[in-house]
């Protein structure tokens, strides 16, 4: 992916000053987010004796202290019972608080809210591509030796790295059952294509880490791989479900885009947030040797990757960093592009829109693309 796309000068981000909240947008679809949160706490935990196998394994550290949403304490552990989680449940409320807020979902419900008054299948749709997002998360942690995911501790921390990807496995498994539900076949092979791409792009990205010299060329096609192609499966898919074969393409880039757009906003996070609300230590691309966006337009800055390293070794903490980096204008000029890409997405909304009946939804879409490059977490 080239990052000099072209874009139209008279779009511009809706509404960068005040980006939205991503709550203000789930609320719209709180009924069918409700009922993606189900069927994933029913279909892959209750339903299945896989659990039990995995924390048999052995864990360190009591559940109580992972990280939960509310919604599936009540789900699981509903007032009315005395009896503890099984553990089973307990895999559940760890695996599905590493989910985030169900982003991928909500684009994909968003679209089918934009295309069809009557898709029955959107749910299970939506379902399926946040457990392909999930397992991936499983499957990074082991590959990263990452002690924490979204500020507690990984899976492969307290269950070792073998049974944490074997759990990975078992979601994508069950993943492709829920596709293969929908019966569109266009539908599977998009995902396949998409989960194939995300295993390209890591071990590609195994060649680069460590490497100072790595080209803007390859960080644009490995985020591609790694994180739009997923998200370009996500509006692809809903588009073909709605019966929008011939748009799908469109729909595809779309959300190709805006998988840019989200991965660009992730690495330039990793310099600006601070760890209580990103979720995650700052600073940890640079610590596993991975030079993202921001790092790459400092050393062309500078002329060669020595002096990134040299840079790099001097500064000493990600605090130093981030402060040369923002001195020396690298950090708008990020901006910049994420702003450049954002423009993007709204164009291909724009002309999404003009070949659908126009409604609320599309001007939904236009805010998660607000949301997504403008983030703090």
């Amino acid at each position: 992916m080239n990052s000099s796309s072209t874009v139209s000068p008279s779009l511009d981000v809706r509404n960068p000053s005040a980006p939205p909240d991503l709550s203000q947008i789930l609320i719209t679809f709180d009924s069918d987010l409700h009922q993606v949160r189900t069927l994933i706490a029913e279909r892959i935990f209750r339903e299945e004796s896989f659990g039990e196998l995995l924390i048999a394994t052995g864990v360190s550290g009591g559940w109580r202290e992972w990280d939960h949403p509310d919604w599936l304490i009540r789900m699981l552990e509903p007032e009315s019972s005395t009896m503890p989680a099984t553990t089973p449940s307990q895999m559940a409320e760890h695996l599905v608080a590493r989910g985030g807020k169900l982003y991928r979902a909500t684009l994909i419900l968003a679209i089918i809210n934009a295309l069809s008054d009557n898709q029955q299948k959107g749910v299970t749709l939506a379902a399926a591509l946040e457990l392909i997002h999930l397992a991936t998360l499983l499957h990074d942690d082991v590959i990263d030796n990452a002690d924490m995911r979204r500020g507690k501790p990984s899976m492969p921390t307290l269950f070792d790295n073998a049974p944490a990807v074997l759990m990975g496995d078992h979601l994508y498994a069950r993943a492709f059952e829920m596709l293969a539900e929908c019966e569109i076949m266009r539908i599977v092979s998009a995902t396949c294509r998409a989960t194939s791409a995300m295993c390209r792009g890591e071990v590609e990205q195994l060649q680069w880490i460590g490497d100072y010299e790595i080209p803007e060329e390859a960080y644009f096609r490995l985020i591609e791989m790694k994180t739009a192609a997923l998200i370009g499966c996500c509006t692809e898919s809903a588009s073909v479900l709605c019966g929008k074969e011939e748009q799908s393409e469109e729909w595809y880039r779309f959300g190709n885009t805006l998988g840019l757009v989200f991965q660009m906003a992730d690495d330039l996070l990793d310099f600006t947030s601070d760890p209580a609300t990103l979720g995650k230590q700052t600073g940890s691309d640079v610590a596993d040797g991975k030079f993202t966006l921001p790092l790459i337009l400092f050393r062309e800055g500078q002329g060669s990757g020595e002096k990134l390293r040299t840079f790099i070794n001097e500064a000493g903490s990600n605090e130093r960093i981030t402060k040369r980096l923002r001195e020396e204008g690298v950090l708008e000029r990020v901006s910049e592009r994420i702003r450049d890409f954002q423009k993007v997405c709204h164009r291909h909304l724009d002309n999404l829109q003009k070949k659908n009946s126009s409604n609320e939804s599309f001007e939904i879409l236009h805010t998660l693309v607000d949301f997504t490059g403008n983030r703090t977490r």
